[in-house]
C-alpha cells in the first residue's frame, strides 16, 4: 500500500514554517510509494521534493488515469537521483492525476523520502 502524504500548502507573501530540508517521509513500501493527496488543486499547483540517502535512488511518476488525466498519453516520468541528491519538480496533474484524487511516485531505495507543497493561486 502507498504512503499517504498531505501537501504543505505555502502562502502568497507569507514566509513558511521551519522546514527542514531533510524534512520528507520515507516509504513504507518502496514499489508501492508515495499517493500524494491532489484532490481540488486544479492545475499544475504541486511541488515535489524527493531526497535521496547516500545509495541513491530513482523515483517514477505514474502516469494518471483517463479521466482526469487527459495527458496520461505521455506517460511515465523518472527522476534519477545521485547519492545524497535532492530534486523537485512541479506536477502537471493533466498528467499525473489519479481516479483517487491522487500522483502516484515509486522508488526503488527503501531510503529516499518525499515532501509535497501546494503552490498557491495568486488572485
Amino acid at each position: 500500500m502507498a504512503t499517504a502524504i498531505t501537501p504543505t500548502t505555502l502562502v502568497v507573501n507569507t514566509e513558511s514554517a521551519d522546514i527542514l530540508d531533510a524534512n520528507g517521509t520515507v516509504a513504507s513500501d518502496p514499489a508501492a510509494g508515495w499517493a500524494i493527496a491532489a484532490d481540488g488543486l486544479g492545475g499544475d499547483r504541486l511541488l515535489l521534493k524527493f531526497l535521496a540517502d547516500a545509495s541513491g535512488d530513482t523515483v517514477t511518476l505514474l502516469a494518471g488515469d483517463r479521466p482526469p488525466a487527459q495527458r496520461q498519453g505521455l506517460g511515465n516520468l523518472a527522476i534519477v537521483l545521485a547519492a545524497n541528491d535532492v530534486r523537485y519538480i512541479c506536477v502537471e496533474a493533466s498528467r499525473f492525476l489519479q481516479s483517487d484524487g491522487t500522483i502516484l511516485a515509486t522508488c526503488v531505495d527503501a531510503g529516499t523520502s518525499c515532501k509535497a507543497f501546494i503552490i498557491p493561486k495568486v488572485v
